[in-house]
């Protein structure tokens, strides 16, 4: 299996890897689930508020299963992986009922963008619309609730991922997120901004190292740059070959594609989660080096499962509250920003725990 490499065409989106356009300019069978085509297709929205209440919600589907090792680990395909993740002031509360639902459950109009599940009559989750869209996610019992808006800017075909089990193909959104968050009978207006993307996964085996480590990095800033990318290593400690990659969106809009990334400083805590890391990112026309602390929100409850962890340590995908500041230099001119944002941190030495 032959992976698109940065500057090439694409084999599963439209569009060169590394190219931002518009996500109004992008096509309908990019966005659509295009049943039967890929073995695993999923939806997966990041957001991060000024909010000091609802800080920021992880939540998103996947159907079919994939195996992100190089053991028989893959999940149940007949099943959804679901989350819904917010993460409060108190603590993370982590609604986790992955395995649960059947895929075939879920209604997806192959036309326009209209994804839906409903149990006993009640509506799990529907996302609507493309760019303007509509996110509504609420736990089976009722106890969280995310109702938000997001307006997409800008999408980005990110680099394939070639695993010992499969090719991990993904594009990345950005825009703007605003609405509502409810936890238990507390209703939070929250805005700011979602990192949304849509891997197509598709099965096969290849001849490469287990991939040890990946952190997945987003945020945003006050003059409206955006950041996002991933940081990639095998069993040997070395860089997965074109998955160590940053893109940087500027206050215009315009994606720069950043090849040449090193993360560096990555500190673990007691739980062996990310608390701090650097990224230094750079391309012929921009260099961008940051410093990313994790704010420790904690964890409230977990539940959905018999698998829900009970302890922060027992996710290793623990949702990573960001802080951070970057000096971004461009066509011959430095400026400082300050951001937030979210990440996502998996290490395969701690899975399954």
């Amino acid at each position: 299996m032959i992976e698109s490499r940065p500057g090439e065409p694409s084999r599963v989106f439209s569009g060169h890897v590394g190219d931002t356009c518009p996500a109004s300019e992008l096509k309908p069978h990019d966005y659509l689930l295009a049943a039967g085509r890929f073995d695993s297709e999923g939806s997966w929205a990041f957001c991060r508020f000024d909010s000091l209440k609802v800080p920021a919600v992880r939540f998103g589907f996947e159907q079919g299963g994939f195996n992100l090792g190089s053991e028989d680990r893959a999940v149940d395909p007949d099943f959804l992986q679901l989350h819904l993740e917010v993460v409060t002031n108190e603590g993370a509360l982590l609604w986790l009922p992955s395995g649960r639902y059947p895929a075939s459950q879920v209604n997806s109009d192959p036309h326009r963008m209209d994804l839906r599940l409903a149990q006993r009559g009640r509506e799990i989750f529907r996302i609507q619309g493309w760019p303007e869209m509509q996110w509504h996610f609420r736990s089976e019992e009722g106890e969280v609730e995310v109702d938000l808006r997001f307006t997409l800017d800008t999408a980005t075909v990110l680099p394939d991922c070639i695993l010992p089990q499969c090719l991990f193909a993904m594009w990345a959104a950005t825009g703007r997120a605003e609405g509502n968050v409810r936890t238990g009978n507390q209703t939070e207006a929250v805005k700011g901004l979602v990192f949304y993307d849509h891997p197509r996964v598709l099965s096969g085996p290849n001849p490469v190292l287990p991939r040890k480590i990946y952190l997945y990095t987003t945020m945003f800033f006050a003059d409206g740059s955006r950041i996002l990318g991933y940081h990639a290593v095998d069993e040997q400690n070395q860089p997965t070959p074109y998955y160590c990659f940053g893109v940087y969106i500027d206050p215009t809009l315009h994606g720069h594609f950043l090849p040449n990334a090193r993360t560096t400083g990555l500190q673990l805590d007691e739980d062996n989660i990310p608390e701090r890391w650097d990224l230094s990112w750079r391309s012929e026309e921009v260099l961008l080096e940051a410093q990313i602390a994790v704010r420790d929100w904690g964890l409230k409850r977990a539940w959905g499962s018999p698998t829900s962890p009970k302890n922060r340590r027992e996710f290793i995908i623990f949702p990573l509250v960001l802080e951070g500041q970057a000096m971004i230099s461009e066509r011959g001119w430095t400026r400082k920003q300050v951001g937030l944002g979210l990440a996502e941190y998996f290490n395969q030495e701690y899975w399954p725990a």
